[in-house]
């Protein structure tokens, strides 16, 4: 009975080792996963794209301010009592309107008494040169009867100006700001009757850093945001650039131009300004195709059939692409799927992929 269970035991273990052996020869004998899906059951199936074109800035930000292109305190050139206020504030007014007429009373007598005067000494020097023509009169006479004209003429001159300086216009055409005054009010001439803007151009001061004087040239393209118009995009040009670098920020001042006749901006306002250096259109891929080793940029080109690896130069970011320098034909078809199962010289099956199109939301289009 013992024998017989000795040789049972024999017999498992034979067995046992038999299996085992059987076994791992099935298992070094299956291909690798890899390699099955890569060649066993066909060629890896991936999607391909063309490097797109697109344009790329250098550019730098800054922060500005908004200012009226004419922007003035009207003052009055003399004080008196407001007869009348010919305004109402936000009022769009014209070169030369009339604004406010002070109490012209007095003027208007000294006007009157110096035309008589005048008109007197235009007699007085009208007889004085028929007698001169005949000889009956001396030249004396004549010239002091001129000289009386020419003084009556000039105090009534003065008299006009000082009539008009009763009367408040406009000296070009904009949008006044408020009052305070009410008619029958006595203003002297340091009161501040109203402001007046044109705010049909704006302009726009920032700094940027002396580094880039020698990149700054007047015409170069200004892109302004304001928190006031959400996506909305201003665009200016540069009109002057200052000739000095402020010596405690080591910046240089420069002032931008834009087209606001819509008036959507208006002067003090705080604006981002985007200062576009230099453009250029250079093709451009999905970051997701990149591959990083090292200081090394890769990316996998579908060409036939097979994969093959291609060492690149990139540049900016925008927009999820990035810039290719060089390294990348322009007839290359860069692989975007499957990236963690290709390898250099498999077999692909390239599918190209259909661009998407992105519809942007409809908005107000920028000025400038």
């Amino acid at each position: 009975m013992r024998a017989a269970r000795i040789i049972l035991g024999l017999v498992v273990i034979l067995a046992s080792a038999v299996g085992g052996m059987w076994l791992t020869e099935r298992l070094l004998a299956a291909p690798e996963p890899a390699a099955t899906a890569r060649g066993g059951d066909g060629p890896l199936r991936v999607e391909t794209i063309a490097p797109e074109t697109v344009t790329f800035a250098d550019a730098v930000t800054a922060v500005g301010t908004a200012r009226a292109h004419r922007a003035v305190d009207l003052l009055p050139q003399s004080g008196g009592r407001i007869a009348s206020i010919a305004f109402q504030p936000g009022d769009h007014v014209s070169e030369g309107q009339v604004l406010l007429e002070l109490d012209s009373r007095a003027e208007q007598a000294d006007l009157s008494a110096a035309e008589a005067t005048v008109a007197e000494a235009q007699a007085a020097f009208d007889r004085q040169q028929s007698l001169n023509r005949t000889g009956s009169a001396s030249d004396a006479a004549y010239q002091t009867a001129r000289a009386e004209l020419l003084r009556s003429e000039a105090e009534r001159d003065r008299i006009l100006v000082a009539l008009e300086d009763r009367v408040l216009k406009a000296p070009f055409a904009g949008i006044v700001g408020l009052t305070d005054l009410v008619e029958g009010q006595v203003i002297d001439t340091a009161t501040t009757v109203t402001t007046l803007d044109d705010s049909s151009t704006i302009l726009v001061d920032f700094a940027v850093p002396e580094t880039l004087l020698p990149r700054l040239q007047r015409g170069q393209r200004v892109e302004l945001t304001s928190a006031a118009w959400p996506g909305r995009v201003f665009e200016g040009d540069i009109t002057h650039i200052d000739s000095r670098v402020d010596a405690a920020t080591r910046s240089l001042a420069l002032r931008a131009e834009l087209d606001n006749r819509d008036s959507a901006l208006a002067g003090g306002m705080f604006l981002q300004a985007r200062l576009v250096l230099d453009e250029r259109r250079r093709p451009a891929i999905p970051e997701n195709a990149l591959t990083v080793e090292g200081d090394r940029t890769l990316v996998m080109l579908a060409k036939g059939d097979t994969a093959r690896q291609a060492v690149i130069v990139t540049g900016q970011q925008q927009d999820g692409l990035v810039e290719v320098v060089s390294g990348l034909p322009a007839s290359a078809q860069v692989i975007v799927t499957n990236l963690h199962r290709v390898v250099d010289g498999a077999g692909i099956e390239p599918v190209a992929r259909e661009r998407r199109v992105d519809a942007a939301p409809p908005g107000p289009e920028g000025g400038g």
